[in-house]
């Protein structure tokens, strides 16, 4: 006898499919409570049962060899009409089984026991069963075990679930991650691209002046020149969230150098390997950028010739970039914070904004600006 349909069979199928579990390859969880079922009730028989709209599904089995059979046959399909359990002793003298091919037929069903595995909401979705080849009876040891072990597979299938949702929003998240990626470099390499046009536009205007004229024009290049450094070390570098100090500056003292007058015989740059946050290289950049322009127009007039020196480097819990030059030093009384100077004054002004102390000293004619930033 086919067993009737449950009273809520819409919304049966449908949570059974909300689970998504139908149809996946077997699981060690599910496998080992099959077989401890099995040990313990003294079964051939043991099936973690799942009755669809129109079969029986197996996510786990012992000593049956197969994944599914049709609905028509299934005993279990008659269980889920139960309130939590069903047993049924000899299937011969139960009228809904005495025709069933599979208790007429092979594998010759002859007992059956099975506890229901129930959604939160109360919905049968199908069984744990343990089935023999002859009559019998479960005790109430064996009876409890299989209500317990029902209670734990609808554990597992709810954390499956809460798994594949887990995994599923991580893969989006690294899609999404990945596509704001690609669109930030596109965007940094646009701004590097729009700045190198500024500079360029900057430098032919620089060439065909000269004196104080130049000299803005050339520092307000190296600013650009550097902003455009920071886009292009996060282009080249694939990565969004951080720019390699070394390289970043090494590259700007290097672009600084080529524009340099002659008497300037070297920029070295002395940097440990690290990681600067994108906003920070910026603020770096742009001040390392006006110390070297300050010390060119400052600290070597006429014939002079002289080097510049830059370290960045970790002194106890804090960050400290150094400007050093063997120029001719700073006037008397000299503050950066006074200073009328533009360079001097974007200097000031981006110390303040990332929170770091700027001081400065000129001692047997070389002059040092620090920058101190916590953290």
């Amino acid at each position: 006898m086919e067993a009737g349909k449950h009273s809520e069979e819409a919304r049966r199928i449908a949570a059974l499919h909300r689970y998504d579990i139908l149809d996946t390859p077997t699981e060690r969880e599910f496998d080992e409570v099959v077989r401890v079922v099995s040990a313990i009730c003294n079964a051939p028989i043991s099936v973690i049962n799942l009755i669809d709209e129109h079969r029986q599904w197996f996510k786990a089995e012992v000593g049956l060899g197969v994944r599914e059979t049709p609905l028509p046959a299934s005993i279990c399909a008659h269980a889920i009409l139960q309130d939590d359990f069903m047993l049924v002793p000899d299937t011969l003298d139960d009228i809904r089984f005495a025709g069933n091919p599979l208790v007429l037929g092979s594998p010759h069903l002859r007992f059956y026991a099975g506890a229901l595995l129930k959604t939160p909401e109360g919905l049968p979705i199908g069984t744990i069963c343990v089935l023999d080849t002859k009559p019998r009876g479960l005790d109430a040891n064996q009876q409890a075990l299989l209500r317990l072990m029902a209670s734990q597979i609808m554990k597992l299938i709810e954390s499956r679930q809460l798994v594949i949702a887990e995994q599923a929003a991580r893969l989006r998240a690294e899609q999404l991650a990945e596509e704001n990626e690609t669109l930030a470099r596109e965007s940094d390499h646009r701004v590097m691209n729009s700045l190198q046009q500024v500079s360029s536009v900057l430098s032919m205007q620089a060439r065909g002046v000269g004196g104080v004229a130049k000299a803005e024009l050339d520092s307000a290049r190296h600013r650009v020149d550097a902003i455009a450094l920071v886009h292009r070390q996060l282009h080249l570098a694939r990565k969004l969230t951080s720019v390699d100090a070394a390289p970043f500056l090494r590259q700007l003292s290097e672009q600084m150098k080529a524009s340099a007058p002659a008497r300037i015989e070297a920029i070295t740059v002395d940097v440990e390997d690290r990681c600067l946050a994108p906003e920070w290289a910026s603020a770096l950049g742009l001040i390392v950028a006006e110390l070297i322009a300050n010390s060119i127009k400052h600290a070597f007039p006429g014939d002079r010739r002289g080097t510049i020196a830059i370290r960045y480097r970790r002194e106890g819990d804090a960050s400290v970039l150094s400007v050093e030059d063997d120029g001719v030093g700073l006037p008397a009384g000299f503050d950066p914070a006074k200073s009328k100077g533009v360079g001097m004054r974007v200097i000031v002004a981006k110390a303040r904004r990332i929170g770091a102390e700027l001081t400065s000293e000129s001692i047997g004619g070389r002059t040092t600006f620090r920058l101190r930033h916590s953290g």
